[in-house]
C-alpha cells in the first residue's frame, strides 16, 4: 500500500504548473490555501490563483453573537487572502451568509479592477433597517475587463462622469437593486456588447415618476426583469424576454397614465423568439390599444408563455392578437388565473368563440407549426373549453395537448371534462391528450 500512495503523491507534486491552476480554480479558498503543504511546489501556487470564491464555504455569520465583530474578522482574512496574491485575479465572488455591504468592500473592488478582474459576484442578505449602506461600490466602474457582474440587494447609483463604459461586458445581473432613469440613459448606452440582462428593481412603483424605462441595447439577446412600464427601442437581436412581475409591481389604476402601445412595444422584438408574460404585465398591456393582428409579425416567435384571465374580454382579445401574429409558434403555455370579482361584469366574457365570430379574425392559420399545447389550472369552463378545442382543431403538427387541472379539483368533473375534450376532432392524427392531475405533476 506504501508504493502506491508514494507514486500518487509524487503525481501530484510533478504536475505540470498550468494544470496545478486549473485544480485551484475549482477549489474553495480555503481548501486552495490548504494545498501550501503538499510540496515546496505547491507551497506559492495558491497565491496566483485566478478566481477567488467567498461563500459559505469560506464563512457565516448567523444572527446569534456581535454582528461586527463577526463581519470585521471575516473581512480582515479575505484581506489576507487579497494582500498575498500573486498576478492578475479573473472571478471574485462574494456570498457570505449573513454579511451585509460594508466601505470595506469598496477597497477590495478596487484591488480587483487593478488586477483586471472579469467577473464579479457581490450577494449581500436584505436589510430593510439602514438603507445607507445600500450603495454600490464606485469602484466598480473603474474594472473596465469586467464581462460579467452580479450584485444583489444594493443601489445601482448613476455612473460617474468620469465612466468610460463596460466594453467588454456581456453578462448583467441585478437583483433586489434601485435604478434610476441614468441607468438607462447613462449606463446600459455605455456596454455595447451587453447579451444578457437581468433586472430585478425592488420598488417598481417607484418609476412612475420617471416615466417609461427605455431600453436601448443593440447586442442584447436575453433580458429578463420585473419592470413592467419597458419600451424597447433599439433591441434588434433580442430572442428572449421574460416578464416577471408580482401584484405589489404596480397598482392597477395607474395604468390609465400610461395608455401601453402593444403594437409599439412588438415592433422593437423582430428577433424575439421566447416570450414570457406574466399576469401583470399582461394586464398592463391589455389596458392599452392594440389591433385584431400586429402589424410587425412576430415571425421569429417560438414559444410564448403566459399567465392570464381569461375570462377578462381586453386580456383574451391581446392573448388572441399574439397568437395571430406569431405564424410559426411551436410552443404555447397558458397559466389561468381566477377571474377578479372586482371586474365588473361588462369586462367578463364567457365564451372564446363568441370573440373570434365578432372579431371575424380565426387564429386557426397560425397554429400550423404548433407542436405543444400547455394549459395549467383548468376548471372545464367553457372559454376553456372553445380554447383547447380551437388547439386540437387547427394545429396539424401538433403532437401533445397538456391539461393540468386546478388544484384540488372534483375527480368526477374531470373525468367528464376529459371525456368532452376527447371528443373534439384533431387535426393531427398524432395529437395526444395528457390530463394530468397534481399527483402526476409532482411526480414528473
Amino acid at each position: 500500500m506504501e508504493a502506491p500512495d508514494q507514486h500518487n503523491a509524487d503525481s501530484i507534486i510533478k504536475l505540470p504548473r498550468d494544470v496545478m491552476q486549473l485544480i485551484l480554480t475549482f477549489l474553495p479558498v480555503k481548501d486552495a490555501a490548504k494545498t501550501a503543504t503538499l510540496s515546496r511546489q505547491w507551497r506559492h501556487n495558491w497565491r496566483s490563483n485566478t478566481r477567488f470564491v467567498f461563500d459559505s464555504d469560506f464563512g457565516e455569520i448567523s444572527e446569534e453573537g456581535d454582528y461586527g465583530s463577526k463581519a470585521n474578522a471575516l473581512m480582515l482574512a479575505i484581506y489576507r487572502a487579497l494582500l498575498v496574491h500573486d498576478g492578475p485575479v479573473t472571478k471574485f465572488m462574494l456570498k457570505i451568509p449573513g454579511l451585509r455591504p460594508c466601505p470595506d468592500i469598496n477597497h477590495i473592488v478596487h484591488f480587483l479592477a487593478k488586477k483586471g478582474v472579469q467577473e464579479v459576484a457581490l450577494i449581500f442578505i436584505d436589510n430593510e433597517d439602514d438603507g445607507s449602506w445600500r450603495e454600490m461600490p464606485s469602484a466598480l466602474f473603474s474594472a473596465r475587463e469586467l464581462s460579467s457582474l452580479i450584485l444583489k440587494d444594493c443601489d445601482f447609483s448613476r455612473a460617474p462622469s468620469w465612466f468610460l463604459g463596460f466594453t467588454k461586458l456581456t453578462h448583467l445581473w441585478l437583483e433586489s437593486v434601485d435604478a434610476d432613469s441614468g441607468f438607462y440613459d447613462d449606463f446600459l448606452p455605455k456596454c455595447p456588447l451587453l447579451k444578457h440582462l437581468t433586472l430585478f428593481i425592488r420598488d417598481t412603483n417607484a418609476m412612475e415618476s420617471r416615466g417609461k424605462a427605455e431600453l436601448v441595447a443593440p447586442s442584447l439577446e436575453v433580458f429578463k426583469s420585473n419592470v413592467w412600464n419597458i419600451c424597447f427601442r433599439h433591441t434588434p437581436l433580442l430572442s428572449e424576454v421574460v416578464i416577471e412581475t408580482q401584484p405589489e409591481d404596480y397598482a392597477r389604476s395607474d395604468f390609465g397614465a400610461y395608455n401601453p402601445d402593444v403594437a409599439a412595444v412588438f415592433a422593437s422584438l423582430p428577433a424575439i423568439q421566447k416570450l414570457f408574460v406574466s399576469l401583470e404585465w399582461m394586464k398592463f398591456l391589455a389596458s392599452g390599444n392594440f389591433p385584431v393582428m400586429l402589424p410587425t409579425r412576430l415571425c421569429q416567435l417560438k414559444s410564448l408563455e403566459n399567465q392570464i384571465v381569461l375570462y377578462h374580454s381586453s386580456e383574451a382579445r391581446l392573448l388572441l392578437c399574439l397568437i395571430r401574429s406569431s405564424p410559426n409558434l411551436q410552443r404555447l403555455y397558458i397559466l389561468l388565473c381566477d377571474a377578479p370579482s372586482s371586474l365588473p361584469p361588462t369586462e367578463l366574457i364567457d365564451s372564446l368563440q363568441l370573440l373570434l365570430e365578432a372579431e371575424c379574425v380565426p387564429p386557426a392559420s397560425c397554429f400550423q407549426c404548433l407542436e405543444e399545447f400547455a394549459i395549467h389550472g383548468f376548471t372545464g369552463t367553457l372559454i376553456e373549453l372553445d380554447l383547447v378545442r380551437l388547439a386540437l382543431t387547427s394545429a396539424p403538427q401538433l403532437r401533445t395537448l397538456f391539461i393540468y387541472p386546478e388544484v384540488n379539483s372534483d375527480l368526477r368533473k374531470d373525468v367528464k371534462v376529459l371525456m368532452e375534450v376527447t371528443r373534439y376532432k384533431r387535426a393531427s392524427t398524432e395529437a395526444e391528450v395528457r390530463y394530468v392531475w397534481k399527483e402526476q405533476a409532482d411526480t414528473s
